[in-house]
């Protein structure tokens, strides 16, 4: 317990000797609130100067997110409540539930050290209470920000087109589940339909013309449909890479999750429809045959595990609070109109 105390003083006096707790400390003297980039500041700092007390809370408590680790680590710096909770974009009060969460998680010898609290039990009825420590003031008090509260904004089918709409060439931020879903629900109606659309075009344009003309007519559509096809893919992309910062992933995995597997498909759907899986039929031989069959099963078994692994991933609640990619969409601080 001992060396424990001591780590924590240890990271405690090398954060304190950062520019980010200067700006922490003073955030009461600010007439502006935080801006993204002091908040990641601020977030990084605390990553780097408690990183040995991090090592040792997760292997103590593998349960502990990566904003419990930073939640705990500025709860033991004296800060204001209104600061801790600026960082994390919340209310005071969540703040509180919060900590009365990690009482749930932590071991008494962290709460101890960290919180000045302890757990007891009560053997008959195996309901576990919390004490104060001492007699001193229990920190994080249950106080609403003045001028905020927790915005929680439902996502509609319509808006999340909208934003999608409105953010096709962003690939910076991040998307929540519900737009990432509602917008690539869309694109599959819409290519429904531009498919319908195209066997009537194609059905009324061949009626009173020859063979040759009915061709040719269906081969220019089919052309277009591709060209349709890719700009329907692309319109999900940028989507696709602000819902993988969501879940705090690197965009770039959308090439392997969605792009390659696309492509991949692509081609695949083009030997399937030729003759023989794309073999030449004069020189179609049982080993080609099976080399061939082989060769589209791996690739079917490549698609179908991108596939349910992009499925589970973007799936994945987004990470609480605001992250290495931007604010969390789901939970902001606003001050209401009548209060600005």
């Amino acid at each position: 317990m001992d060396d424990l105390a001591a780590l924590l003083e240890e990271c405690s006096a090398a954060f304190k000797e950062t520019e980010e707790y200067r700006i922490l400390s003073t955030y009461t003297e600010r007439e502006s609130r935080f801006k993204f980039e002091e908040r990641l500041a601020i977030t990084k700092s605390v990553e780097k100067t408690f990183k040995p007390l991090f090592e040792k809370m997760k292997a103590d408590v593998p349960s502990l997110s990566d904003t419990d680790l930073l939640f705990c680590a500025l709860s033991t710096q004296g800060l204001e409540t209104v600061a801790i909770a600026e960082c994390f974009t919340v209310t005071k009060e969540a703040v509180r539930i919060r900590k009365y969460r990690l009482r749930e998680k932590l071991s008494d010898k962290w709460l101890t050290m960290l919180f000045g609290e302890t757990k007891r039990y009560n053997s008959a009825s195996v309901t576990l209470h919390t004490e104060p420590a001492s007699e001193s003031e229990i920190p994080l008090p249950a106080e609403p920000i003045k001028n905020a509260k927790v915005m929680k904004e439902k996502m509609t089918f319509g808006k999340a087109v909208a934003i999608c709409f409105s953010k096709l060439f962003t690939f910076n931020g991040r998307a929540r589940r519900s737009e990432y879903w509602y917008f690539s629900l869309f694109l599959i109606i819409l290519q429904g339909v531009i498919m319908a659309g195209g066997e009537v075009f194609d059905m009324l344009i061949s009626i009173g013309q020859s063979q040759g003309a009915e061709v040719a007519t269906r081969f220019t559509g089919s052309y277009l449909q591709q060209i349709l096809d890719w700009v329907l893919i692309f319109m999900l992309l940028s989507v696709t890479v602000r819902r993988l910062h969501d879940v705090d992933c690197n965009g770039w995995f959308a090439l392997l999750l969605y792009v390659l597997p696309v492509i991949i498909m692509k081609i695949e759907m083009a030997a399937l429809y030729s003759d023989n899986l794309g073999l030449d039929p004069a020189v179609v031989t049982p080993n080609a045959l099976a080399g061939a069959l082989n060769s589209h099963l791996m690739i079917l078994f490549f698609v179908s595990a991108a596939l349910i692994a992009s499925i589970i991933i973007f799936c994945k609640p987004g990470t609480e609070g605001p992250n290495s990619y931007g604010a969390d969409p789901i939970r902001s601080i606003s001050q209401s109109a009548e209060e600005k």
